[in-house]
């Protein structure tokens, strides 16, 4: 039984820190191991440098900062601007073409690098100025770079959904395949409300486009298409496991910008390896961060007190998955995605697993929740993404531009829930 004194110093702790302006992942660590000391002791503490040793040096764990150095060699390689042109030369003709070829340059980066932020900054600074070109108004332009940007945490290699793997249990390769549809559908409405809502195209527009420069493009940039390929074709085929991939990744990138592209040299590295450090350090910090909490957690016995009350409360499954889901909407407003996963999977997956739920299909479906972490204020870090590209403009005209497209991922959340096959078709399950 849980004491109810445990419990109020857990929370306490947390919503104290939190409130002073800690960071995410000191807050979870002193919590955690203040509620550890007050439950059992300073003896259990002994125990958290192996259980935290163990987790860190998962390999599926080991692919996350891999990923983070391959998206910023691609970043400062300037990827983003030759993935937008390559759309634009096949997809400008079409009504509302500027937009779809922003989706496309989206959902394309999305594949080579599993981070939304990295998305939104890498085809967002290209986009954007074209999509202004092109009489696009705040609330399409804002929209679609949000919600685009957000594919990078669905649409495989996806940084949350290795964690979920770590977690849960589930086959990463499995995740990978079932993260790939609910990501095009995403990309399909987007861009379906891009056709829908841009301006019409004018006819010296279209004369700028042709077949002859769409394959020139093409074939100029047959590299850079490949690199998606090229991981997630290994990863699929069995020649290597995602840790592996993204290794290949690494050095895919570095061919391409320093060999092929020219556009980062060996000079640049350092400060690319500085910054890819600093990102993987705050983000592992964080994993260590709720390890220790969920390690809090699971001594007081709360995974197994919820599992108990949901399974003795007769409610239906989709009742019980409703509240997990609004939780997750809810920690969305004041945490990123990370956090959310690494909180609430060691608790919720044992009610899932128990309920039966498939831990492929269920580890999807709160990725695609987690767009809306992402896209939401106050804390939506591809809001902060997009104003960091657009300097003069004001937090609070973005954050209006972009709630309509937020319609877009409830939709996409709605469909991959009534319908599980979108996520689990391409896994066989």
């Amino acid at each position: 039984m849980i004491s109810p004194t445990v419990m109020l110093v857990l929370i306490g702790i947390l919503l104290i820190c939190l409130f002073l302006g800690v960071p995410i992942a000191f807050s979870l660590g002193i919590s955690g191991i203040v509620t550890i000391l007050v439950a059992a002791g300073p003896v259990f503490l002994i125990q958290l440098p192996l259980t935290l040793s163990r987790s860190m040096s998962d390999p599926v764990m080991l692919a996350v900062p891999l990923y983070i150095l391959m998206g910023e060699i691609l970043y400062r390689g300037r990827i983003g601007q030759q993935l937008f042109d390559v759309a634009n030369a096949w997809l400008g003709r079409l009504r509302g073409g500027t937009g779809i070829s922003a989706v496309a340059a989206f959902t394309f980066f999305a594949a080579i690098v599993g981070s939304s932020m990295a998305s939104v900054l890498t085809i967002g600074r290209v986009a954007i100025p074209e999509m202004e070109r092109a009489g696009y108004s705040k609330r399409l332009k804002y929209g679609i770079s949000v919600v685009g940007g957000s594919l990078g945490i669905l649409i495989p290699p996806s940084i949350p959904l290795i964690l979920y793997a770590s977690l849960s249990g589930a086959s990463p390769a499995q995740l990978f395949l079932a993260g790939i549809l609910p990501g095009l559908l995403i990309a399909t409405m987007l861009s379906v409300w891009a056709m829908y809502s841009s301006p019409k195209i004018t006819n010296e527009e279209k004369e700028q486009i042709s077949l002859r420069k769409a394959l020139v493009k093409t074939f100029t940039c047959l590299p850079d298409l490949m690199l998606p390929v090229v991981v997630l074709g290994g990863i699929y085929l069995g020649i290597y496991t995602p840790t592996e991939a993204a290794s290949v990744g690494v050095v895919f990138a570095i061919l391409l910008t320093v060999f092929w592209r020219k556009t980062i040299s060996f000079k640049d590295f350092p400060s690319i390896l500085i910054s890819a450090v600093r990102h993987s350090v705050s983000l592992l910090s964080i994993v260590v961060g709720a390890l220790i909490f969920g390690a809090s957690l699971t001594l007081i016995g709360l995974p197994q007190l919820l599992e108990d009350l949901v399974l003795n409360s007769g409610l239906e499954p989709w009742a019980v998955l409703l509240i997990m889901m609004g939780i997750w909407i809810f920690l969305g407003f004041f945490l990123e995605v990370i956090s959310i996963i690494l909180i609430t999977v060691p608790v919720f997956i044992p009610m899932a697993l128990a309920l039966g739920f498939d831990p492929v299909w269920y580890g999807v479906l709160m990725v695609i929740t987690m767009e809306l972490a992402v896209i939401t204020p106050p804390l939506g870090m591809n809001l902060f993404a997009l104003k960091a590209i657009l300097k003069d403009e004001k937090l609070e005209e973005i954050i209006k531009g972009t709630l309509p497209s937020t319609l877009v991922v409830i939709i996409a959340i709605i469909l991959v829930w009534i319908f599980p096959q979108i996520a689990l078709w391409p896994t066989g399950r």
